[in-house]
């Protein structure tokens, strides 16, 4: 069977021999001299692809490339028949391929990106910043091309133009995401010659994340690289990058990755913020060889990032008071929440009086009180303090109310209830840890039994006035650290007109606006000369001790307080 007469034709400066009549030999395209085909382009490899002739059908195969061979917009993964017509892309080269009639009566299809004639979607990519340690970049333009090229230019109108759009962004309260979005269908809008754009932001870390993409036509690949050494570089410089012909540019001769990437005309400008800090990076780029930026385009670009700096910062701060917001809600639930928590009314007990003062230093606290009726004759009171202050303590505060009623609704007595929520507590291993004071209240005997956790100790101010600090030798450690600690129990007697207070040290430490705490003693002090005799009178000249100590000073951490006392005869 005779073999048809085939030709390879190309307009592409990179191509030496622009029409190539094939034979029956294999013909070898790619870069190396001694290719039958030679394309003088750094993204084409030394032996790239191979035509050849079986029984008068030809074929063309990938000779293991970096960047593979397309045929009709298809990466071929094996050796593929050619047809009449058919068009054969290398990198950006594309070659027509023609055999038999056609050739004679001139029937060739005009060379065109035939890839990027499809306006599609892209479909959905990973973008990543890919390791390219061994590129070299500057921040001067890049040397003018050594072919004919369409260039992209930008006039003023169009510039203005976009920079107002982008400038009402400015007065748009919106996310980040959708701030990206729009920034990037700016600049599509203006650079028409753009094959891609990126936006890559700092994270809290301080790395290069791509946050922003578009692209103008489908992708062959499934992940879309960025070289993280130019973004690197215009971070780091603050300077622009243009370069016109990455594959021809002096400066990446030692990047493989610009190769890989089929980049053709670059620029890259910082995005800065109004403290002038480099917050991240914009690109555009062009895959296609007929595509050149030029100077007065990254003057245009630097302008728009300016603007788009801008509008990321005021994205950020909406996003983050739109946060702030919804956390505000969320503390003023808890904040609520917590309140129920505590009793809502002081408990009706024959002959005793109560009150309590709770403040806490946000908007909720890790201080707890509670009266816990055991049965007719005897109340729990519980005070105490969660490390700490804040949400997370107010969670752990709420886990302390629960066990508190369930060890006092199952223990004997105060002892055994304690030493049930040191378990507790302990076998939870947090870092955390609750000091508290838990009393036992018995009207029949008029007694007062105490279990003290590494709390403030109790002060009772008698009746004849004296003031005593009780529980002091019994005291222990904090609940949560010793899991087979053994509390001790102090036991008092409340006489007519006596008053048992118990507080948190939120009172003893607070501070005035010379930083001086107000201490335990100025508290025995006030209960000496306090002429009030009831738990409300006492309790409310504490109140007022302490706000006059602060002064304009606001807590240093939350507050509480509960006063019991036997009604004076």
């Amino acid at each position: 069977m005779g073999t048809l007469m085939a030709v390879l034709s190309s307009s592409d400066d990179s191509v030496i021999k622009k029409n190539f009549r094939l034979s029956e030999d294999p013909v070898i395209i790619g870069r190396h001299p001694e290719c039958s085909i030679q394309i003088d382009d750094g993204s084409v490899s030394r032996h790239h692809a191979r035509v050849t002739n079986s029984d008068g059908v030809w074929f063309i195969e990938d000779l293991e490339s970096r960047n593979g061979t397309f045929l009709n917009g298809q990466t071929i993964e094996k050796q593929t028949r050619l047809f009449d017509g058919a068009i054969i892309k290398i990198c950006d080269i594309s070659f027509n391929f023609h055999v038999g009639d056609s050739i004679a009566s001139g029937e060739r299809q005009t060379i065109e990106d035939w890839n990027y004639e499809k306006k599609l979607l892209p479909r959905r990519s990973s973008v990543v910043l890919a390791d390219d340690s061994e590129s070299h970049v500057m921040s001067a333009l890049a040397p003018p091309s050594h072919q004919t090229v369409n260039t992209s230019k930008v006039d003023a109108e169009d510039k203005l133009n976009a920079i107002t759009k982008i400038t009402h962004a400015l007065s748009e309260a919106i996310g980040r995401d959708e701030m990206l979005s729009k920034i990037l269908d700016f600049l599509f809008e203006l650079f028409t010659e753009a094959d891609r754009g990126f936006i890559m932001l700092k994270d809290a870390n301080g790395a290069l994340k791509p946050l922003g993409f578009k692209t103008r036509y489908e992708q062959d690949d499934e992940e879309i690289r960025i070289s993280r050494t130019i973004c690197n570089q215009v971070m780091e410089s603050k300077q622009p990058i243009l370069s016109r012909d990455a594959g021809k540019d002096d400066r990446f001769d030692n990047s493989q990755s610009v190769f890989d990437f089929r980049i053709r005309s670059i620029m890259c400008a910082p995005l800065i913020n109004s403290k002038d800090e480099s917050i991240g990076v914009v690109q555009l780029d062009s895959l296609r060889r007929s595509i050149v930026f030029k100077e007065e385009d990254v003057e245009t670009l630097v302008t728009i990032a300016m603007q788009a700096s801008l509008a990321i910062q005021k994205a950020d701060l909406f996003e983050q008071a739109q946060q702030n917001n919804a956390l505000k809600a969320d503390l003023e639930l808890a904040h609520e929440l917590q309140q129920r928590f505590l009793p809502q009314r002081a408990p009706e007990l024959e002959s005793y009086d109560f009150y309590s003062w709770y403040r806490p230093m946000q908007q909720v606290g890790g201080d707890y009180f509670d009266y816990l009726p055991l049965d007719e004759n005897r109340l729990g009171i519980v005070i105490a303090d969660v490390v700490g202050h804040g949400i997370a303590a107010a969670m752990l505060m709420a886990k302390v109310s629960a066990e508190a009623r369930f060890a006092l609704a199952t223990s004997g007595s105060a002892v055994e209830a304690v030493n049930l929520m040191n378990q507790s507590l302990s076998n939870m291993h947090l870092d955390r840890f609750v000091t508290l004071a838990l009393c036992l209240l018995d009207k029949r005997t008029d007694t007062l039994s105490i279990v003290n956790a590494g709390h403030m100790p109790p002060i009772i101010r008698r009746n004849d006035g004296s003031v005593e600090t009780v529980a002091t030798q019994e005291s222990g450690v904090p609940l949560g650290i010793l899991p087979d600690y053994q509390y001790e129990c102090f036991t008092t007697t409340l006489m007519p007109g006596d008053v048992a207070v118990m507080y948190t040290d939120g009172i003893n430490e607070a501070m005035n606006e010379k930083d001086e705490q107000l201490s335990s003693e100025a508290i025995v002090g006030e209960l000496k000369q306090c002429q009030i005799k009831t738990p409300a009178g006492i309790g409310a000249n504490i109140c007022n001790l302490v706000n006059e100590h602060m002064g304009f000073r606001q807590p240093i951490d939350d507050i509480c307080m509960v006063c019991v006392g036997k009604e004076a005869s």
